[in-house]
């Protein structure tokens, strides 16, 4: 992995990554990106370290998003060592679990179109997704689309999580495609970094934390999700 790193991380250096290719594959990211769990998930969280006696930041919660749940455990330990983390965990994925069996977890706008858009396009799907795959299965079903994947890359499956390339670049080798010919779509920094740092290109759909400055001018920023069509149809006839 880390020699595929070294080569995708030179082939970045000697290109640029706003697009004018034809891709052969896009990426979608999961939470925040197809699905609107994020605020949810921070409200949960908050909600339930009040209720045990402890006030996060919101700053501070924004730091785990798009990371997997070991490097945020290690992330809120570093914040707040005295708090009941394990008790907090447990009680907020309860109440997050009884949410998404109630049917209440909804996709972001456009995103059904999007993926239906990469799909006639004849382009492979991958998912990217820092969450666990027992958790992540449960939400792709309870939205209907999960069948739209060629190939996923869940947060328990690697070594190092965005935003280290591992997971993109996993993705990418199930997807039998070189990371240079996919498309990335993210709505976090971390998120946003690992596909960059994988050698792919990225569009940036924000959803609670905007782009970073130091990698706008290395990224495509998108109103919307649905946009993802008409950018992989205009590179199509570069």
């Amino acid at each position: 992995m880390q020699k595929a790193y070294k080569e995708q991380k030179e082939h970045l250096e000697q290109k640029e990554h706003k697009g004018h290719k034809q891709y052969k594959a896009v990426i979608f990211d999961m939470d925040g990106t197809l699905v609107d769990t994020e605020r949810m998930l921070l409200n949960i969280w908050e909600s339930t370290a009040k209720e045990m006696g402890y006030v996060f930041s919101l700053d501070v919660m924004k730091k785990t998003i798009g990371i997997t749940l070991a490097d945020t455990i290690r992330v809120m330990l570093e914040e707040y060592p005295d708090a009941p983390h394990d008790e907090i965990r447990a009680l907020m994925s309860e109440r997050f679990r009884k949410i998404r069996e109630s049917g209440q977890i909804a996709l972001r706008p456009g995103a059904q179109e999007a993926l239906e858009g990469v799909s006639k396009s004849g382009l492979k799907i991958g998912l990217c997704t820092s969450t666990r795959s027992s958790s992540a299965k449960i939400t792709l079903k309870a939205t209907g689309i999960h069948h739209y994947f060629d190939a996923v890359a869940f947060g328990d499956e690697v070594t190092r999580g965005k935003p280290d390339p591992e997971p993109y670049l996993l993705v990418a080798s199930r997807l039998g495609a070189d990371p240079g010919d996919c498309l990335a779509v993210e709505d976090s920094p971390s998120g946003a970094r690992s596909a960059l740092s994988a050698g792919m290109s990225v569009a940036y759909v924000p959803d609670i934390i905007p782009p970073p400055e130091e990698i706008t001018d290395k990224i495509t920023v998108l109103e919307s999700i649905v946009q993802v069509i008409s950018l992989i149809c205009r590179e199509s006839r570069q």
